[in-house]
């Protein structure tokens, strides 16, 4: 696949990634922000046996990141051909990360949406001391601090931002925002495990506002590469 093509796919799995992200992000929103104490399966049973369509909200919001997280792959791919002469061992490594990140965003968010669905829908048929036990367990989540994610994402981010305000590759706003993305990144990441709330508020506005614009807007901008390097190269 040449540089032009690259671009090309990648900004635009970039953008669908995004708006799905949001998506997501919205019916999260909408459906689940207030619903449930999330450290209870009994609140989380109570909650879709009463309200239509929450468990068909949740596949939304579970199943839409994760083929969000599916697409942005090829968004960090492109980016990180377009970054490679800046600093080509330190692209490689972070954009490795960053597959990784976005690989566990897509494995937890399917694995999690079934694990809770099979738990929630089983707790009404069980005896107290049963249920008991399984809400002191939890919802039994692969990443529930979001750690993970954050730790192999917030370099990446930082690390583009970083270098595309030397080599001019990027816009110098969108650039800025993805130090500070990553940087944000990185400090959630380390303070999550305090369970700080306004933390917990910081995590949840990069990941459902943040995050989103961050990655339509370079979608974007591999996109355009990709189209002025095709009307460069074609036959007058």
């Amino acid at each position: 696949m040449n540089d032009s093509s690259m671009a090309s796919v990648g900004g635009a799995c970039s953008i669908l990634a995004g708006g799905l992200f949001a998506l997501s992000g919205l019916a999260f929103l909408l459906s689940q922000v207030g619903r449930f104490d999330w450290n209870s399966i009994g609140s989380i049973s109570q909650y879709l046996a009463e309200v239509p369509l929450a468990s068909q909200l949740w596949l939304v919001v579970n199943w839409g990141a994760a083929v969000a997280a599916l697409l942005a792959i090829a968004g960090v791919m492109a980016l990180a051909d377009l970054m490679h002469s800046a600093n080509q061992g330190l692209v490689r490594w972070l954009s490795t990360l960053a597959i990784i990140g976005y690989a566990i965003i897509a494995v937890t968010n399917v694995a999690d949406y079934y694990q809770i669905d099979r738990l929630a829908a089983g707790y009404p048929l069980i005896d107290r001391s049963a249920q008991a036990a399984i809400d002191l367990v939890g919802i039994g989540s692969l990443d529930p601090r979001l750690n993970f994610r954050f730790i192999t994402l917030g370099p990446w981010f930082l690390a583009v931002g970083w270098l595309a305000l030397a080599g001019g590759q990027l816009p110098r706003t969108l650039a800025y925002l993805g130090i500070l993305t990553g940087i944000t990144a990185l400090v959630v990441s380390l303070v999550t495990l305090a369970e700080f709330e306004p933390i917990v508020l910081l995590a949840g506005v990069l990941g459902i506002v943040v995050h989103p614009i961050w990655l339509m807007w370079t979608g974007y901008q591999l996109w355009r590469r990709a189209r002025a390097a095709s009307v460069g190269s074609s036959p007058a």
